[in-house]
């Protein structure tokens, strides 16, 4: 019986998809079968009277090859040996038996099989060349064999033991490693002169390659060896000038470093340090890592101002005048700021207090700094905690982490160039904590009088001096200061503006700026006062002038355009802009302050007043009666003060139903309590009267009035608390063209403390119990 068909018939064998190989006959190899495809090819090859089959390598690795992804060229191969291992997967020895052609491929069942024609070699050799191309291709191999890391022994054996030159090829085909198009090249050629021929000239490349890669290879090497040379030279030759006495050489810039240190007239600790780092770095090698960081070190302690300058008394009258000059109004932080320039003038070593500014935002809090580093002369730096929430952005990152360089105070302090600025902590309200660390904690040392006097950066490793830095904080809110960190402050408040004070700061401090700011300083443009109206009433809804400084920004721009678009100059340029220009310019109002709400008039609406980082803001609260069972709901993101003030005022309303005239039947009865605006978050002690209010509405089905807002506290004894941040609260009143405002007892001396602007054309009703509320009411 013979084991496979003729050569002149096209027969039909299973094929199984290889990856990465080609098998060449005579030569053996194992097979790794995992694929069910590729299984159920094996299985078909054993079942059908024989053990062999065709191995046709893949062109592309996919997991399920098709008939495209294969080959034109197989291997008939004999199974010798058939594995299954503990996973499933099969594990097969096949020999090579003979090349073939594929000449086509269909699939039966999930397994691919493959028509093929044997490749019959042709051995003519007219010219004798074969014994020469043989010769030829061994001397080539045991080049490769030099040059090759990972040629095995078995491979030298095997060409060695080949006998034709045939059989020379099929060896060099299956141990030298050709891409796969080049071993498929070989695979299929029938004559033996040109297999011959293509396996020299491919051996040939191959061994070319191998030895520009053991090239390249070796110049590494060398060049790796003449670097730790030069280092091993360089160190004899410092040892060498030592005994010599010449000092060291300065190719790397280390007498440089000396001088700078002797002139720098450092603090002892810190020149003992510098000079200590110092000999570190001349003892290591100037490609060493680590010779950058020290070196980046001693220049930091070289770049910091360590020694204070002495104290000029301050001059008061001119800090006056600058005040003035920079800020309208602000009475009391002005007042504080002057007294304290006066204090630290008459006792410079006086351990003064860290003042912090508190208020909404654009009112001036961060120029005021600036105000005040001017009235002094010093330098000014301005630091933004907002969001910090690692410890190493205050106290530096300790100099064996990759990338560590000092805290945010010493960097600003590098910037500031003294060792006395005036340093501006911005909104530490805003400070945060992790798993890093507490930032605000490692701030009580930089704002801590009795400390601060030898401030520990992790980095620097030295303590440094911040007792001569005058530190100012700002902050939107109280509430989100840290206490311990708060406990060191000086509050000053800063409210929000009045119509007639942003009508100043605008007309005195923001038109000019502006003007300056876009080129139109020498043109003839006035604002007249109902167009600065205009802007405050319908373009902005702020307790500060920023969003105002924003609006007169962008009616310059445009009339900016304007005067380039007409092509006059900047002098000639004569423009005066009122109300309906403002209009024109800035297209439809933004806001509108007297509507909304107010028109509302169902029971169970009232106008609340809270005070929020922003400002003050109307706060309405609506409240239905609904069918149900007694429950309360209460929506609008509403904080658990807000919360407990709806639950007090309810409980207060049912135990003195009589009196108050309401009936509710908790059996058939829910209530459902609303703030609009779900999205904000709402939350604050000063809600109670205005739940209360809402809630006696809906329930004796009588409307407020819609000119009322209010604002206090409640017990469930009716006790009206006083409140905080009342000028903020009236301001918003005004804006919204509120006439009459509600308000504890307990803040009547704050409400008479108040601007007269403020309170004028504003009916204030102050109440000690919610007793007297009803009849103000309705």
């Amino acid at each position: 019986m013979k084991l496979f068909p003729q050569k002149e018939r096209v027969r039909e064998l299973p094929i199984l998809p290889t990856q990465h190989t080609l098998i060449f006959p005579g030569h053996a190899s194992t097979l790794f079968v995992t694929q069910d495809s590729a299984k159920a090819a094996i299985a078909a090859a054993t079942t059908e009277g024989g053990r062999s089959f065709l191995a046709v390598p893949q062109k592309e690795l996919t997991p399920i090859p098709k008939p495209d992804d294969l080959y034109r060229v197989g291997t008939l191969v004999w199974i010798l040996h058939n594995i299954r291992l503990p996973d499933g997967s099969l594990r097969i020895i096949v020999d090579g038996r003979d090349r073939a052609m594929v000449a086509g491929i269909t699939e039966k069942e999930g397994v691919l099989y493959g028509a093929y024609r044997q490749i019959s070699a042709n051995k003519r050799d007219p010219d004798n060349e074969l014994p020469k191309l043989a010769r030829l291709i061994r001397d080539s191999f045991e080049e490769y064999a030099k040059l090759s890391p990972t040629l095995k022994s078995e491979a030298r054996k095997k060409i060695s033991e080949a006998e034709s030159p045939d059989q020379l090829v099929n060896a060099i085909g299956t141990h030298v490693a050709f891409d796969m198009d080049t071993r498929v090249a070989i695979f299929k050629e029938a004559s033996s002169l040109a297999r011959a021929r293509l396996t020299v000239d491919s051996l040939d490349g191959e061994v070319e390659l191998l030895g520009l890669k053991r090239s390249i290879r070796d110049r590494v090497r060398k060049r790796m060896e003449q670097h730790q040379k030069d280092h091993f030279l360089n160190e004899q030759i410092r040892e060498i000038n030592k005994e010599l006495g010449k000092g060291d050489d300065d190719d790397d810039g280390h007498a440089e470093l000396l001088q700078r240190i002797d002139e720098a007239e450092l603090p002892e600790d810190v020149a003992t340090q510098a000079q200590k780092e110092l000999r570190r770095l001349k003892k290591l090698p100037s490609m060493a890592p680590e010779s950058g960081i020290i070196r980046t070190y001693i220049e930091w302690l070289l770049d910091l101002p360590w020694n204070a300058p002495p104290r000029e008394a301050a001059d008061i009258k001119q800090a006056r005048q600058i005040l003035d000059e920079d800020h309208y109004d602000m009475e009391k932080p002005k007042e504080r700021l002057l007294e304290y320039m006066a204090v630290q003038s008459l006792n410079p070593d006086l351990k003064a207090p860290i003042l912090c500014f508190v208020g909404p935002p654009g009112t001036g809090k961060t120029s005021l700094g600036k105000s005040m580093a001017r009235a002094l002369d010093r330098a000014f730096v301005r630091l933004s905690l907002g969001g910090v929430r690692d410890e190493a952005e205050i106290r530096g990152h300790r100099r064996t982490y990759v990338g560590a360089m000092p805290g945010r105070i010493i960097q600003a302090m590098k910037r500031a160039g003294t060792h006395d600025p005036v340093m501006l902590l911005d909104e530490v309200d805003k400070l945060g904590a992790d798993f890093r660390g507490d930032p605000a904690s490692a701030l009580l040392e930089v704002l801590d009088p009795e400390q601060n006097n030898s401030f520990s950066d992790h980095y620097i490793e030295v303590p440094f001096d911040l007792s001569r830095v005058v530190f100012l904080t700002t902050a939107n809110s109280l509430h989100g200061i840290p206490a311990a960190l708060r406990d060191r402050l000086e509050i000053i408040e800063i409210p929000g503006y009045t119509e007639r004070e942003k009508q100043r700061i605008a007309l005195d401090f923001l038109v000019p700026e502006q003007l300056r700011e876009n080129g139109l300083e020498t043109a003839s443009i006035k604002f007249r006062r109902d167009a600065v109206l205009r802007l405050i009433h319908e373009y902005t809804s702020e307790s500060g002038v920023r969003n105002l400084k924003r609006e007169i920004a962008n009616v310059i721009r445009k009339l900016a355009r304007e005067l380039m678009e007409q092509g006059t100059t900047v002098t000639e340029y004569r423009r005066t802009i009122g109300a309906p220009t403002v209009s024109k310019l800035l297209g439809p109002p933004r806001f509108h302050h007297d509507e909304g709400d107010r028109e509302i008039r169902v029971p169970g609406v009232v106008q609340g007043l809270a005070w929020t980082e922003n400002g003050g803001v109307v706060l309405p609260v609506e409240v239905v009666i609904l069918p149900g069972s007694g429950d309360l709901q209460l929506t609008g993101s509403l904080g658990d003060v807000m919360k407990e003030s709806a639950r007090a005022a309810l409980s207060h309303i049912l135990a003195h139903s009589a009196e108050l005239g309401v009936a509710f039947d908790r059996t058939t009865t829910s209530i459902h309590i609303h703030v609009p605006q779900g999205a904000i978050p709402k939350d604050g002690p000063s809600a109670g009267i205005t739940m209360f209010s809402a809630l006696l509405s809906a329930l004796s089905g009588r409307v407020i009035r819609s000119d009322t807002a209010m604002t206090g506290e409640i017990t469930l004894s009716g006790r009206v608390l006083a409140i905080g941040g009342l000028k903020e609260k009236m301001l918003a009143a005004r804006r919204r063209g509120i006439s009459r405002v509600i308000l504890p007892e307990g803040n009547r001396n704050d409400l008479e403390a108040l601007p007269q602007d403020v309170r004028t054309g504003i009916e204030c009703v102050l109440l000690k119990t919610v007793d007297a509320l009803p009849e103000h009411l309705f």
